[in-house]
């Protein structure tokens, strides 16, 4: 159950928030106050919700990669985007992230 309200509220967050910030967009701003407040309680009941987005991505690392993306311009192996978040609950993995990762075109 954690796991899929952890995932549901991350999904959430995504939607009310304007890309690469922690500001919620202006119509979003009444009703991101109390999304905040549920999004505190579960982190202060130990849950750690973890978005990989941007992140460099590393052989071995404990995410579930749905693909690699060959993409121009880049040096490292990088997400393009989180499907799934990481969610540790009082530090025990519940749940594995899903990812897409971005690759270097050859």
């Amino acid at each position: 159950m954690i796991a899929n309200v952890g995932t549901g509220l991350w999904r959430m967050r995504q939607k009310m928030l304007q890309p690469g910030t922690d500001e919620p967009f202006e119509e979003m701003r009444r009703v991101y106050r109390h999304f905040e407040s549920v999004w505190d309680a579960i982190i202060q009941a130990g849950a750690e919700i973890q978005d990989h987005t941007d992140a460099i991505h590393e052989s071995g690392t404990r995410l579930n990669v749905v693909a690699f993306e060959p993409t121009a311009g880049i040096e490292r192996e990088v997400v393009k985007e989180t499907l799934k978040p990481t969610i540790y609950f009082r530090g025990h993995l519940i749940q594995t992230g899903e990812v897409i990762v971005a690759t270097y075109e050859n």
